[in-house]
């Protein structure tokens, strides 16, 4: 029974340090993580704006009309 005892501790113990260490790796690679996100979204974002502003645009250009350049 002991013996069981000392096997489920050294388990429990390295399954805590391989835990311990997950962790620290993920931290450490945060920053990089939030940087590839940002620019991705900023990728997305700018081209979602550009596709807005093609389709806001009239296909034809014409006089302007409501602008009075004599005064």
């Amino acid at each position: 029974m002991k013996l069981l005892f000392n096997i489920m501790s050294a388990a429990s113990f390295g399954i805590s340090l391989i835990l311990v260490g997950v962790i620290i790796y993920l931290n450490m690679t945060k920053q990089q993580r939030v940087d590839e996100n940002r620019k991705y979204m900023l990728d997305v974002i700018e081209k979602m704006v550009d596709a807005r502003i093609q389709q806001s645009m009239p296909p034809v250009t014409g006089p302007v009309y409501g602008t009075d350049t004599k005064n």
